[in-house]
């Protein structure tokens, strides 16, 4: 039976998830908060269905703050025996839900603004733009707030993506009660809510669909299998056949990676190892590589 000799020493984990956008997502949850109300109540008042949807997908938003806050914070936890690589997948996990959560949103929206279509309704304009107004200004501090923060961070990312939409709804608001305001147009209203909605769900399709891959341990953007493989014989002269790889990632920044290398007798050790392991770390940016070496001797 082939061995596998694999020295711990040569698994390379990353640095663990940065505190500062764990704070900066706390604080963006803390203000979101506190001023979702104001939006939702105001909405009702003014009869605005654009100003509800902005101030129900700020109540939401405030959630998925909450959640991406938990993220990060369950993702700080040391490894154990039963979680053996710790609990940094969570963060994708937030990620997955947050988009996912944005797209049935998206379909309230768009549920809304068809009803109001149907049936049109009066709306205070000149009420809805001062309350549009402040929710910009709150929604462009949060939005700066989070976007100072890691983007290369899935959870980050997708925390401010969801601003990104509240902000544009936003001004959306705002043109449209300029509009009602000044031409009495109704319907410009729920129009506005479904181009916003439209906005919010292509960012909402792509971040679920790359924390989704990860979930499914599909191979992570801008790896190639076969790529490696080619390369690995053509680097290393004593390797006749490398297959049997997997390749998969624990979060976006630890990729792991299990393969099948046939080798010749006199590289069968310790050293072989080590360096093949070393080149898929520094070229190939993999993290964790579990290698198995075979010999035309071996039985597979």
């Amino acid at each position: 039976m082939p061995t596998d000799v694999q020295p711990v020493s040569h698994h390379h984990h990353v640095a663990k998830p940065d505190k500062n956008n764990q704070k900066k997502i706390l604080i963006a949850a803390l203000i979101t908060a506190s001023y979702m109300l104001v939006e939702v109540i105001g909405g009702l008042w003014v009869n605005s269905v654009a100003l509800v949807a902005d101030g129900v997908h700020m109540m939401t938003d405030a959630l998925a703050l909450g959640l991406a806050w938990w993220g990060f914070y369950m993702s700080h936890k040391p490894a154990t025996a039963r979680m053996t690589f710790g609990f940094q997948r969570i963060q994708i996990l937030t990620a997955f839900v947050n988009g996912f959560t944005l797209l049935l949103i998206v379909g309230g929206i768009i549920f809304m603004a068809i009803h109001r279509i149907l049936e049109p309704q009066q709306v205070m304009g000149k009420e809805m733009f001062i309350i549009a107004v402040i929710g910009l200004l709150n929604n462009l501090f949060v939005f700066w707030l989070l976007h100072s923060g890691d983007q290369s961070n899935m959870n980050m990312r997708g925390a401010t993506l969801h601003f990104l939409g509240d902000t544009l709804g936003s001004v959306a608001v705002i043109a449209g009660a300029i509009i009602i305001f000044y031409t009495g147009w109704m319907l410009v209203d729920p129009l506005l809510s479904i181009v916003m909605a439209a906005i919010i769900a292509v960012g909402a399709y792509r971040l679920t669909k790359e924390s989704g891959h990860i979930l499914l341990e599909g191979v992570p953007a801008g790896y190639e299998i076969q790529c490696i493989a080619d390369d690995l014989e053509k680097h290393f002269e004593y390797l006749t056949g490398v297959h049997h790889i997997h390749l998969w990632a624990i979060n976006e920044e630890l990729v792991m990676m299990t393969l099948d290398a046939k080798i010749d007798l006199d590289h069968v050790n310790d050293a072989t190892l080590s360096e093949i392991k070393q080149y898929l770390l520094d070229v190939h940016k993999i993290h964790h590589v579990t290698l198995q070496l075979e010999t035309s001797f071996m039985l597979v």
